[in-house]
């Protein structure tokens, strides 16, 4: 009898253990579980890559880089964008959606009241000349842990979707950056345009006159006016892209599209190159890493719940009645009644029901794992190529810069020697023109290397303002 007696001590001690496991819930999976589990094969550096170029005067990565642009009419527009733009509306709409899911989910926790009632003469609502109310409360005791695991499951949900709505307003803010300073561009490339138009017709005038004098052939002058239509044409086209690069400004905005030209077609000074060496956590910070993280833990909860839906509920119930009717006669006439009790519904035969939950948000799971895999591999990927393109279109910025100043320098010289004599009007024309159309491709360049600047910041997350 004593081994008896030891052998279910032992065995209470498990049950007792295995009750109190299940009355606690899990944590969520931590940022190193997440790696292993999601990318066993891959090996994640400490450092990014990219960038690690030794270069002076560099600036440290930091959250509200809007401001690095000091971009007066940007920051003017992004304010008017964050009021006025309906994505921002949606943006609200989606996080009260976030809030409301925790609170459906937190109200599980607390007892539940119902009343209902029914009323009316011998024939009534029932047919039983009934009149009667009762209002009953019922409370599910969460000793399992389900209904706080349904809470939490729901606080990482509603933690994605957030995360989502962030994103969204980091790539609004960016892509209105983005379009700023292309609508600057196109239309700065509208006027110079413009003026190579202009150049172009005049030296075809100057072809007519030397045509008639027997200085050019015909065919330099079927050259140089072909050369002038291509010239207008360009100069149409550049307009015709301006106006569409500021009805998407005017969009981003919340405007009515009507191509209402900018104040400046400056471009701010692209800031100093980020520091080397840039350490690779700095991707916890990314909206779309932070939404992927808490998908893994809400499906995890979600999957906790269903395998918890197996074991008994336990609820506590109390109400209060009152019943009377016209045509049966009750004991005592009316009656009225207090009452307690406790239920239990224990899960024994759901025709494999729970097993095919538990089964599809397994895997539900698992899919979010690997989902989580794929977005830091596209963040990584995102981050190395954002500080290559940036060190690349710096360099290249460099390059046009310089073959700006040298063209510039050569119509210096060509408007000298005009002066003198040396040449003539036409090798003025065609020196501004190549003047105007390498400041096109300057800017264009300048455009992109503070592009390029947008998609780092945008790769390594944190916020712009």
């Amino acid at each position: 009898m004593q081994l008896i007696k030891v052998n279910y001590f032992r065995i209470g001690n498990v049950v007792l253990i295995s009750l109190l496991g299940a009355c606690s819930i899990n944590a969520p999976k931590t940022k190193q579980e997440l790696s292993q589990q999601s990318l066993p094969a891959v090996e994640i550096p400490q450092q990014f890559q990219g960038g690690k170029k030794a270069v002076p005067e560099t600036v440290p990565i930091d959250d509200a880089w809007l401001k690095q642009f000091n971009d007066a009419e940007l920051n003017q527009l992004i304010d008017e964008a964050l009021k006025n733009n309906p994505d921002i509306k949606v943006i609200a709409a989606r996080r009260s959606q976030s809030e409301s899911l925790i609170d459906a989910a937190t109200g599980a926790q607390y007892p539940s009241v119902n009343a209902i009632g029914n009323t009316g003469g011998k024939v009534g609502s029932s047919g039983t000349g009934t009149t009667g109310y009762y209002i009953g409360a019922n409370w599910e005791l969460d000793l399992w842990g389900r209904v706080r695991t349904s809470i939490a499951g729901a606080q990482q949900n509603a933690k994605a979707i957030q995360a989502d709505q962030n994103a969204a307003r980091l790539s609004l803010i960016a892509g209105i950056a983005k379009a700023v300073w292309f609508a600057r561009g196109l239309q700065e490339q509208a006027r110079l345009a413009n003026l190579n138009a202009h150049a172009a017709k005049k030296q075809a005038d100057l072809v007519a006159i030397r045509e008639r004098v027997g200085a050019s052939s015909l065919a330099d002058l079927s050259a140089a006016r072909i050369g002038a239509s291509q010239a207008k044409e360009f100069a149409l086209s550049s307009e015709q892209s301006r106006d569409q690069a500021l009805r998407a400004v005017e969009i981003l905005v919340g405007r009515y599209p009507k191509a209402q030209p900018l104040k400046t077609s400056a471009l701010p000074k692209l800031p100093n190159p980020v520091a080397p060496g840039l350490p690779a956590d700095l991707l916890e910070r990314r909206p779309d890493i932070v939404a992927a993280e808490a998908r893994v833990n809400s499906a995890f909860y979600l999957a906790d719940e269903k395998r918890l839906a197996r074991l008994p509920k336990i609820s506590l119930t109390g109400g209060f009645g009152y019943i009377n009717s016209q045509i049966f006669t009750l004991v005592n006439g009316p009656t009225t009644n207090l009452g307690a009790g406790a239920n239990l519904m224990m899960p024994i035969f759901q025709g494999g029901a729970i097993e095919a939950q538990i089964a599809y948000q397994n895997a539900e799971a698992k899919a979010a794992l690997a989902n989580y895999g794929k977005v830091v591999l596209a963040a990584f990927n995102d981050v190395e190529n954002a500080l290559t393109g940036e060190a690349t279109w710096r360099e290249r910025s460099n390059e046009l810069q310089l073959q700006l100043d040298e063209q510039k320098q050569f119509l210096a010289r060509t408007e000298k020697e005009f002066e003198i004599g040396r040449v003539d009007q036409r090798s003025v024309q065609q020196q501004m023109m190549k003047t105007n159309s390498t400041e096109i491709s300057w800017r264009q360049g300048k455009i992109d290397a503070l592009v390029q600047r947008v998609n780092l910041y945008l790769a390594l997350g944190g916020s712009a303002d």
